[in-house]
């Protein structure tokens, strides 16, 4: 297995950056997009989305998706154009570069800047961080959740690169 350690981790750090300033601009932007993160009891206590909010959560979303799926798989096929890689290692090349974001957002953006700093801007309109109960095993999930993703993006990459 021939891996460019290099390429992943500079492709990974520029996924993990443009990843975590569509989630936090987004969440400054509109705390309420991402209002099912929130313990039920604050739903609970909002209103329902708006058709503005719900359209602005989908551009979100979809911009989310193509740089996850679309930066790995990227990387990997500039890897394989500078190394001779096999199926499996664009498979890992695309996995371990998605899981460089998908470790930032959970330990930097999570559990350290929205955990710990508990910034007031991130929440929504007549929520106070006391309202909100740090779960760490939730988050601890998202992670786990972006692992799967990240594999089967990994699984897309070794098909997309190495040509089927």
């Amino acid at each position: 297995m021939s891996l460019d350690w290099t390429l992943i981790a500079t492709h990974g750090g520029v996924l993990a950056l443009a990843a975590s300033a569509v989630i936090m601009g987004s969440l400054r932007y509109n705390p309420r997009l991402f209002l099912r993160h929130f313990p039920a009891a604050v739903r609970a206590a909002q209103p329902p989305l708006t058709s503005s909010e719900k359209a602005v959560g989908r551009i979100v979303g979809v911009a989310l998706i193509v740089l996850f799926a679309g930066v790995p798989i990227w990387s990997a096929s500039v890897a394989a154009r500078h190394h001779a890689l096999g199926r499996g290692d664009v498979l890992v090349h695309a996995f371990l570069v998605g899981m460089i974001s998908n470790a930032v957002d959970w330990l930097v953006l999570d559990e350290l800047w929205l955990g710990i700093g508990k910034p007031r801007w991130a929440l929504p309109p007549g929520v106070t961080p006391a309202d909100v109960p740090w779960n760490h095993q939730q988050h601890f999930r998202g992670f786990i959740s972006g692992t799967v993703l990240f594999l089967i993006v990994g699984a897309m990459a070794s098909v997309v690169v190495s040509g089927g």
